[in-house]
């Protein structure tokens, strides 16, 4: 048996050498390791057999065709930020790190499947344009925008995945289809919110809005006023506007001691960002406010230096709840204070405004009340992997009785199958239908499904 999987991976390297080159074929080397050590959790270290580096849709094409001919796993990396490594556990890897380019076209981006965050804002910033994207550069764009897509302009144009306008999709057959409004509607459905469970999405259509700049930056508060400041928050949010929103978070600072963190960004009029910030900063009696008037892009940018912390192992827990009680804030607090690592934090996502008023039915993505998403990241660098997952778990299982009966598909890994069978509330069914129709054989395997 293992002689025959050997012939067979043997046989997808001969054939892809052939059909695309020696240059694109990685069982080792530069182009090999490049992909496997770009996984953003240090306790990754699958070793796949190998990696290919397509440059188009048709050598992804031959990347899909030649592993499923010789019933070998496939496995597709954008990015790298998913934290179970899924990205990189088939046998063959196709990393799309060459098809990263991004055009604009009027106020649509052409991004390729490789693209990453900063790369597309970037692109967008000469325009005075913006993307919904997430809160850091270096994550993946399709990555992102499959699986769901918070950030700091969430309240004002919606999640990433309500930004998709279509996409070029490779399917498990071999077909190379477009998907818009008008062609295949019900996978660019599936892909907004359903995940890479359809196929290897090569290139994304995104619909940009104009927000030249924004104020955002960094607010803090002493670990003392949490409850305070977080309770005070809740009551603030029923009122904010759509073009206000808060991403928040228990995080570590410079001292070594917890701090309750808020990256703040305002994208509406510049004459109310005074006004605006002293609304928010006025939360409690905060040890640090930065904030200035900059692109979106250089709000990335200062967000990634900003959350950026040694390359450690990494372990992610989900739940969303309908607000921010005491009773949660609370379980949050003594978490941080008993994490066994100085580098684990608890990060909070609003959804509200603009991505509450749309359908339901009109994505996959499966819930559309305003609530908050937690996401509770083990981090750590020792050895200490059991003392740390107990952390994770044991925060998890106090938040839930205070939690909504959904999960965000993004974090959650294939080790929770009860998060999965809630991620995408009535969209399930519809969700398994459409997997069972463009991948029967279940060649993509991604975020998991129900």
């Amino acid at each position: 048996m293992a002689n025959d999987f050997e012939d067979r991976i043997a046989r997808v390297g001969a054939t892809l050498s052939s059909d695309l080159g020696a240059a694109k074929v990685h069982l080792g080397g530069p182009g090999y390791e490049d992909a496997r050590k770009r996984i953003y959790n240090a306790g990754i270290d699958f070793a796949p057999r190998l990696v290919v580096t397509p440059e188009s849709a048709a050598d992804v094409r031959a990347a899909v065709l030649a592993t499923t001919e010789h019933d070998v796993t496939l496995s597709v990396l954008g990015g790298g930020h998913d934290w179970s490594g899924r990205s990189v556990r088939g046998d063959v890897v196709v990393d799309l790190t060459r098809m990263q380019q991004v055009l604009i076209d009027g106020d649509i981006a052409v991004v390729g499947g490789g693209a990453t965050i900063a790369r597309l804002a970037q692109a967008a910033e000469p325009h005075g344009l913006a993307a919904a994207t997430g809160s850091t550069g270096s994550v993946g764009v399709a990555g992102l925008t499959l699986g769901g897509g918070y950030g700091p302009f969430t309240g004002r144009i919606g999640m990433a995945l309500d930004n998709l306008l279509g996409a070029e999709v490779v399917l498990a057959d071999g077909r190379v289809v477009s998907t818009d409004a008008d062609n295949e509607p019900d996978l660019l459905w599936a892909l907004r919110g359903g995940g890479g469970n359809f196929g290897v999405v090569t290139a994304m259509r995104i619909r940009l809005h104009t927000i030249p700049s924004v104020s955002a930056g960094t607010i803090a508060f002493p670990f003392d006023q949490a409850v305070g400041v977080l309770n005070r928050y809740g009551a603030l949010v029923e009122r904010y506007p759509d073009e206000l929103t808060e991403t928040l978070g228990f995080m570590q600072g410079p001292d070594g001691g917890v701090l309750v963190v808020l990256l703040h960004a305002w994208s509406g009029a510049e004459s109310e960002d005074a006004r605006v910030l002293d609304l928010v900063a006025g939360l409690g009696d905060p040890v640090l406010v930065q904030v200035s008037r900059q692109s979106p892009a250089q709000m990335l940018r200062e967000a990634e230096e900003m959350l950026a912390v040694t390359k450690s192992k990494l372990l992610t827990r989900t739940v969303t709840v309908s607000e921010l009680s005491t009773e949660t804030i609370e379980i949050m607090a003594e978490a941080m204070k008993q994490r066994p690592s100085p580098l684990s934090y608890i990060g909070m996502h609003p959804f509200h405004g603009a991505p509450e008023r749309i359908p339901l039915e009109s994505t996959a993505f499966g819930i559309r009340q305003r609530h908050i998403m937690i996401g509770i990241f083990a981090m750590w660098t020792d050895d200490a992997d059991d003392e740390n997952r107990a952390w994770a778990d044991a925060t998890l299982a106090a938040l839930r009785p205070h939690a909504l009966q959904s999960a965000y598909p993004n974090y959650f890994g294939n080790d929770r199958p009860e998060q999965a069978a809630v991620a995408y509330g009535p969209n399930a069914d519809r969700l398994l239908r459409l997997k069972a129709r463009y991948d029967p054989t279940g060649v993509f395997a991604a975020i998991s499904l129900p």
